[in-house]
């Protein structure tokens, strides 16, 4: 940010012509970078496992953003080249967006012919309210119709994309700032910290921190916590389940099921004590063994149109 005693010294001239702070642009750019990075690793295991899934979705493969996110506005649109105030700022690799030939930085002019107007004043400055109406207008549509057309403002000017992306297994996967090792799932969302992507030593750990949060939305975790006493010992034997079935899902998705045995040992022995102090969680060399059991479930399951049912998604079906 900029020093205000810097600024007083210096005048306004100086406020009006000094511009980003080149730390913040890089700041700003590098969370955009870990964003792509977890929802890549989700897309690729919600797509992997989708024949298995009960809640399925048509997802671009994209991360969109609104510049009202940031606390500074000429920092983002400095980083991530916003031409709309809402625009798409990554891209799953190889996903149905990359193939449309859709680029980060493209802004965001319509949806299936109807303009959007990002003239209207937010609640606030970083409010992201905007955002999750714009993603929850997408989510309708893209239940709703075959095709949907996107009006885009690119670089070479204004463009409109059609999508027809394949369902895949419902969730979304964003980046938390905070500065814990710590990950969520609400039955929808999938949130990753960065600490905790930072923690992972590559994406196969990482992957191993997602698919166990997306197999508590895909085994309706939170849903069956609200319906039954929410005691310890259910909340443990949730934990179980995602476990269990989290090395199937990175099975599918051609992830090493063993960098997850190698990322809960790291994992464990950093957080257990703040683990057990409740009973929700088994210690670490519980985990181990629980996964090592199912890699090995694994390795002699049969393969059914190139993928590995998993039990615990068999059941619900």
């Amino acid at each position: 940010m900029k020093s205000i005693a810097f600024c007083a010294v210096l005048g306004l001239a100086t406020i009006a012509t000094a511009g980003p702070n080149p730390a913040e642009v890089k700041a700003y750019q590098a969370l955009v970078q870990l964003d792509v990075r977890i929802a890549t690793i989700g897309y690729r295991l919600a797509a992997a496992n989708a024949p298995f899934c009960k809640k399925l979705e048509r997802n671009p493969g994209w991360v969109l953003q609104d510049e009202r996110q940031y606390p500074d506005l000429e920092t983002a649109r400095t980083a991530l080249a916003f031409r709309q105030s809402v625009a798409v700022v990554g891209i799953v690799p190889a996903g149905p967006a990359d193939r449309a030939g859709i680029m980060a930085g493209d802004g965001l002019l319509s949806l299936n012919g109807v303009a959007w107007n990002w003239s209207t004043r937010a609640p606030k400055a970083r409010s992201a309210q905007r955002i999750e109406q714009v993603q929850a207008q997408f989510r309708t549509a893209l239940m709703s119709n075959d095709i949907i057309e996107l009006g885009l403002e690119t670089a070479a000017g204004s463009r409109t994309v059609k999508l027809n992306p394949a369902p895949i297994c419902a969730s979304r996967f964003w980046i938390d700032t905070k500065s814990k090792l710590d990950a969520g799932a609400d039955g929808y969302n999938v949130r990753i910290t960065e600490a905790l992507v930072s923690f992972a030593a590559n994406d196969d750990e990482l992957a191993a921190a997602v698919a166990h949060e997306l197999s508590h939305n895909l085994l309706e975790h939170r849903e069956k916590l609200r319906k039954m006493r929410k005691s310890a010992g259910n909340i443990r034997a949730t934990e179980i389940e995602a476990d269990r079935l989290s090395v199937w899902l990175m099975a599918n998705a051609g992830y090493d099921p063993l960098a997850a045995v190698r990322f809960i040992e790291r994992f464990g022995r950093a957080t257990d004590p703040a683990l057990v102090s409740d009973g929700t969680h088994l210690r670490w060399r519980g985990r181990v063994d629980i996964m090592q059991s199912e890699i090995s479930s694994i390795s002699n399951s049969v393969k059914v149109n190139g993928l590995l049912p998993p039990p615990l998604l068999k059941e619900m079906n």
